[in-house]
């Protein structure tokens, strides 16, 4: 009803118009009428022959001139009657024109409501199809897994099995190993106790040797200290002995000093004499006095020939103890060289023994492990290398499941897209409305923001036609046309959906 407003409109208008005109057209012949006929009174009255047949010609003038008038009214009448059939015509053709046009969108909305209605119990049915192969997916994967989970528990207990054998097996080579090393610390520590007594008994022996030379020692130092304290005497006496024949020495001088100064005056008669006596006196005196050095030289050469002779002969004794005692501790130590090389031949005999057993169990021992070791790195491998093939496997069995599900709902969002797309243009084509103007084959691109709903917020044209007004009506058949149908999918409505263009080109 929409479409022909504007032609009902033009209608209206040109009936009015052919009313107002037929209006005036007989408003024109009352006047005329209502004019002419006092005119023809009054000139009867008063006109001759001559003015009456000029009366009579503009009379007849008048009527062709009203014949033609009413003549070309009527034509006028008969052309715009024509026009408004005319118009009528057109309108009504219009009208089943657009009636057409309305009942031919509603059977296309309807045939493509029952289009989407199809499509979208497909896309049901697909979903349901892909939901239940998701779900037998899961459960061969369960199945799988269950089976993968048994496999590598049976494994697992196979393997604990055998590592609780070897465990044992290794405890128990360990024990025979500790026991033996126990017997090995028990003879090593029983030597090292042998060892220890002889190094205490040598120390003893030592501590002994030190403690004689040490008694020799202190009798030499006794010996030279009781020297030098002999040594010490003599001096001081023979210092004492000085001192005091100094003394007399001294005191003689002074009384001869004192004899002289008293018998100066009666001396000079006898000084002659007296220094005859005085030179007697000490020559004698110097005589005295050389014996006196001579005796003390001599008692100091015997003490000095007692004490050398007693420290040759204690260095003597000294040295014949220091040999003695050399030669004790030399063949001692000769005998203990030969019983220790004995000892050592032998111990080192045994441990060279020892060792060699050890180092053959040992030996064995490492074989025993390294098979052991090799055989359970060689199982460990084959585990490892089954259940990296099982991994395997079951990664490319969920990489393919996955890539098949990414493509399938990839396809399935691609198809609900461009199913909404469609459905949302043909739902906006619905509902715009043509303006009066608008040419065929305009276009313009529309961003939209919807909310999840499918309620519109907003629509812009971001790509104009070139014909604001058929932009305008592009925007309003947006808005008007809201809510629009959107996937249900909420992340595909949030990538798609949420702010998205498309382009409204009319049929």
């Amino acid at each position: 009803m929409k479409s022909f407003k504007p032609s009902l409109a033009q209608a209206i208008a040109l009936h009015i118009l052919i009313v107002l005109l037929f209006s005036f057209s007989f408003l024109t012949e009352t006047e005329d009428a209502q004019m002419s006929p006092p005119a023809d009174i009054i000139e009867a009255t008063v006109l001759d022959g001559a003015e009456i047949d000029a009366e009579a010609e503009r009379l007849k003038q008048n009527e062709t001139n009203k014949q033609q008038a009413e003549k070309q009214h009527q034509e006028q009448l008969e052309n715009a009657r024509k026009a408004e059939e005319q118009l009528l015509q057109q309108a009504k053709k219009q009208r089943v024109l657009e009636e057409q046009k309305i009942q031919e969108a509603a059977e296309k909305r309807k045939q493509e409501a029952l289009e989407e209605k199809k499509m979208q119990e497909q896309l049901a049915a697909k979903r349901k199809e892909e939901e239940k192969k998701l779900e037998e997916a899961k459960e061969r994967q369960a199945l799988e897994q269950k089976k993968a989970k048994e496999a590598a528990e049976k494994q697992k207990q196979a393997e604990l099995d055998k590592q609780k054998e070897a465990a044992e097996k290794q405890k128990q080579a360990e024990l025979d190993k500790q026991k033996e090393l126990a017997e090995k610390q028990r003879e090593v520590e029983k030597q090292k106790l042998l060892e220890k007594q002889k190094q205490q008994e040598m120390e003893r022996e030592a501590k002994l040797k030190e403690q004689k030379l040490a008694e020799a020692a202190r009798e030499k130092q006794q010996q030279e200290a009781e020297i030098k304290k002999l040594e010490q005497e003599k001096k001081l006496q023979e210092q004492k002995a000085l001192e005091q024949q100094k003394k007399l020495q001294e005191q003689k001088n002074e009384e001869a000093k004192r004899q002289e100064q008293a018998k100066q005056a009666e001396a000079k008669a006898k000084a002659e004499k007296e220094r005859q006596l005085a030179d007697e006196k000490a020559k004698a005196e110097k005589e005295k006095q050389a014996a006196l050095n001579a005796e003390k030289a001599k008692q100091a050469a015997e003490a000095e020939a007692r004490a050398k002779a007693e420290k040759d002969k204690q260095l003597a004794a000294e040295k014949a103890e220091k040999e003695r005692q050399a030669k004790i501790a030399t063949e001692k130590a000769e005998k203990e060289r030969m019983a220790a090389e004995a000892e050592a031949k032998a111990k080192a005999e045994k441990e060279r023994q020892a060792k060699l057993a050890a180092e053959k169990a040992e030996k064995a021992e490492k074989e025993r492990l390294a098979t052991e070791a090799a055989a359970k790195a060689k199982a460990e491998q084959e585990r490892q290398a089954a259940i990296a093939a099982a991994e395997k496997a079951e990664k490319e069995r969920q990489v393919a499941e996955a890539a098949a599900a990414a493509a399938a709902k990839a396809a399935s969002d691609k198809q609900a897209v461009d199913s909404a797309k469609q459905m949302i243009a043909r739902k906006v084509e619905g509902a715009w409305t043509r303006p009066i103007n608008a040419t065929q084959g305009l276009r313009c691109t529309i961003q939209v923001k919807l909310l999840a709903s499918g309620d519109v917020m907003d629509a812009v044209v971001i790509g104009s036609s070139g014909d604001p007004i058929f932009d305008r009506s592009a925007e309003n058949a947006v808005r008007k046309a809201s809510p629009l149908p959107v996937p249900q999918d909420r992340k595909l409505f949030d990538q798609e959906f949420r702010v998205f263009t498309f382009v409204f080109k009319p049929e």
